[in-house]
């Protein structure tokens, strides 16, 4: 092999092992920038992190609207105990969820609970608070059968009505300003949700007459008492209330509209002072 070969084969080696070493360096490199910049963001978001006032029940709500307290029935129900209960607290409007992806949720001395049943439960224990001190078993019975009536098959009816019967109502917007396209995927999510539950595989009149029918056997038990069992409020009439507050929300071509309109006394009888 003449020298000018020899000569060239070791450029080239030289040159392949610096072009290698150079690709090493620049990997290493680009991994050090790498997880520099994951630990200054881990460090800066720990330093975000909010301190919350010791002793303090923290609840995150997502924003208000106009027409009601909240768009969730659920936020309304937990903040209208906590005004009960006359317990410290403070709201954080956030778009947030909690672990459990639910909102309302709180936090309290660094604890964080969901679901709004499961909060006044815990409030209760925590505060040693009893809204139901006064009724006996049979009317507890009967306060938890009809807040399951509201909760778990009213609310559905009136989430179909609310944002997918009347989703493309001009008046819906009026009510819940938010982007159209928040508003579709609320849509399409609560398809999703109801035909799971059930209630979402009837036809829009049949979920009407379920609704009706809920909302009919509420006002008459009602009747002429203040509260749902009487002259005294229970842990029931604010999950009630969420729901109530929920139909002053409904847009025109809603059939909630026309029910108010026969059973307004009974119905926005029942909002508490504040909430009016």
């Amino acid at each position: 092999m003449s020298n000018l070969k020899r000569n060239e084969t070791v450029f080239n080696t030289s040159t392949m092992i610096s072009q290698n070493t150079i690709s090493q360096w620049t990997i290493a490199t680009g991994v050090a920038v790498l997880t520099t910049a994951g630990l200054l963001f881990a460090f800066l978001r720990c330093r975000r992190k909010t301190v919350y006032p010791e002793n303090m029940i923290i609840l995150h709500l997502i924003p208000r609207i106009r027409e009601a307290p909240n768009i969730s029935p659920f936020a309304i129900k937990l903040e209208t105990f906590l005004r009960m209960a006359k317990l410290p607290y403070q709201v954080e409007y956030t778009h947030k969820m909690s672990p459990k992806h639910k909102s309302p949720w709180i936090t309290y001395n660094g604890e964080v609970v969901s679901d709004s049943q499961f909060i006044i439960e815990y409030l209760n224990k925590k505060f040693d608070v009893d809204c139901n001190s006064h009724l006996t078993d049979e009317q507890q019975s009967i306060a938890r059968a009809m807040q399951k009536m509201v909760e778990e098959n009213l609310f559905w009816a009136l989430a179909l009505s609310r944002f997918v019967y009347s989703y493309s109502d001009p008046s819906l917007r009026q009510l819940i300003p938010v982007p159209k396209i928040i508003i579709w995927r609320i849509k399409r999510i609560l398809l999703s949700q109801t035909y799971s539950q059930g209630i979402g595989r009837h036809s829009r009149s049949e979920v009407e007459h379920i609704a009706m029918g809920d909302l009919k056997a509420l006002c008459d038990f009602i009747g002429e008492k203040k509260f749902l069992m009487g002259d005294k409020p229970c842990e029931t009439d604010c999950a009630i209330f969420g729901i109530i507050a929920v139909t002053k929300q409904m847009p025109k071509s809603s059939f909630c509209t026309k029910i108010i309109e026969v059973w307004t006394t009974v119905i926005l009888g029942h909002c508490p002072e504040g909430f009016n």
